[in-house]
């Protein structure tokens, strides 16, 4: 990293030409004012050196602003906000009574209702199984998937749960580029 980000805007000396602004500026204009450096100015606008530097290709030395230049600030494009959130992963007989927890763990039958509910309509709702023992979700499998209605925040399947299940469950949801995961929660089906 260099100085330039640092180096003031200098006032023009005899001989000294204010560039143009550029032709074309997606963004807006803004004239460079007395102690501004590109970082300043960047930092001011959201933006990064590289940024202005792009969009100012009259430019040509990046340690050298001038006092009372027109230079374009680009506007950047806005991220896209994501506020899907997992609020509730509830596990239930299949007459939707709640399932017993003993020592942490959600008692399983052998047919059990998961329901996840979300701040939002969703599109997408993948469950997985992870064992226990395990850290990553290298080993965990899918249990279902639900294409729940576009006007709820609520997804379901029932779930044929094999004698022995030991594990976490999880969700995973999305709605276009937007996806968000549960918490764990521990599940023990006993063998018969």
């Amino acid at each position: 990293m260099s100085n330039d980000m640092f180096t003031r805007a200098k006032h023009p000396i005899k001989g000294d030409e204010i560039p143009r602004p550029p032709k074309r500026c997606n963004g807006q204009l803004y004239s460079v004012r007395p102690t501004h450096t590109l970082f300043s100015i960047a930092r001011k606008f959201g933006v990064t050196v590289e940024e202005i530097l792009d969009a100012n290709p009259q430019i040509v030395n990046r340690d050298i602003i001038f006092v009372g230049q027109v230079i374009c600030i680009p506007t950047r494009a806005p991220k896209p906000i994501c506020d899907l959130r997992v609020l509730t992963l509830r596990f239930l007989t299949e007459d939707g009574q709640p399932l017993p927890v003993v020592g942490g763990a959600v008692q399983l039958n052998d047919r059990v209702i998961v329901r996840p509910t979300f701040n939002r309509p969703v599109s997408r709702v993948f469950f997985f199984l992870e064992p226990t023992g395990t850290e990553t979700c290298e080993l965990a499998s899918l249990i279902g998937i639900d294409c729940p209605s576009a006007v709820t925040g609520v997804a379901e399947i029932l779930w044929q749960v094999p004698p022995g299940t030991l594990g976490r469950v999880f969700v995973v949801a999305c709605i276009n580029s937007c996806c968000a995961k549960s918490d764990e929660v521990l599940v023990v089906r006993n063998s018969l």
